[in-house]
C-alpha cells in the first residue's frame, strides 16, 4: 500500500475527531443544564403553589366554622332572650347561642359559647368553646371583626356595648395570613346573623 492510499483511507473512515465530541459534550451538558433548571424550578413552584393551596383551604375551613357559628348565633328556641353577643371587638368575637333548646347556654359541647381571639404575638387564631383555647388557624398576620346594622351601617366604636351589640346583623371578618413560605393570603366574608 502506498502512502497516497493511506491518506485517502484515514479520510474516507467513518468517526468523529476529538474536536468534534467536545462541542457535542458541550452542547449536551448545556441541554442538561437548561434542563434540569427547568425541572428544579418546577418542583419549587410546585411545592410553593401545594403550600399556599393548603393554607388557603385551612382559612376556608376556619371561615366556615365561624360563619356557621355566626349563623347560629342568638338561636333561642326556649324564648330566654340572651346576648346574641357578649364580646364584638376587633380581634376578639364572643357569641352565644342555645343550640339544644334547652333553656341554658352551656360552656360545654355542644358549642354555645364561643370565643373567637386573635393572639398577634403568637399569629394565631384562637377559638374557645368551652374546653380551653384551641388554635384554629396559624400564621395569622392580621384578623379584624367588624360589625354592621341590619340596613348595612359599621357600628363604632369598638368594642360595642350596650344596645349596639344587640343591633349587630352583619359580622365582617378579614383574615390575613401568611403560607409556611410567606406567600401572603387574605380573606374577607361577611357574614348574616340570623337570629337577630
Amino acid at each position: 500500500m502506498n502512502t497516497n492510499s493511506m491518506a485517502i483511507n484515514r479520510r474516507n473512515r467513518v468517526g468523529m475527531t476529538l474536536v468534534e465530541m467536545m462541542v457535542a459534550l458541550t452542547i449536551f451538558g448545556v441541554t442538561m443544564a437548561v434542563v434540569f433548571t427547568f425541572l428544579t424550578n418546577s418542583r419549587r413552584n410546585y411545592s410553593n403553589v401545594s403550600e399556599r393551596v393548603e393554607y388557603q383551604q385551612s382559612v376556608r375551613a376556619v371561615l366556615s366554622l365561624v360563619s356557621r357559628e355566626l349563623r347560629s348565633a342568638g338561636c333561642d328556641p326556649a324564648g330566654m332572650n340572651f346576648n346574641n353577643f357578649m364580646v364584638a371587638d376587633a380581634q376578639v368575637l364572643r357569641c352565644r347561642m342555645d343550640l339544644d333548646g334547652d333553656g341554658l347556654i352551656e360552656t360545654v359541647e355542644p358549642a354555645e359559647d364561643v370565643v373567637y381571639i386573635y393572639v398577634p404575638h403568637l399569629q394565631e387564631m384562637v377559638r374557645n368553646s368551652g374546653f380551653g383555647p384551641q388554635t384554629v388557624l396559624r400564621n395569622v398576620t392580621n384578623l379584624n371583626f367588624a360589625y354592621f346594622d341590619e340596613v348595612g351601617n359599621p357600628l363604632v366604636p369598638l368594642p360595642l356595648a350596650g344596645n349596639d351589640l344587640n343591633r349587630i346583623r352583619f359580622v365582617e371578618i378579614d383574615i390575613q395570613g401568611i403560607s409556611d413560605r410567606n406567600e401572603p393570603v387574605n380573606y374577607t366574608t361577611r357574614v348574616l346573623v340570623r337570629n337577630g
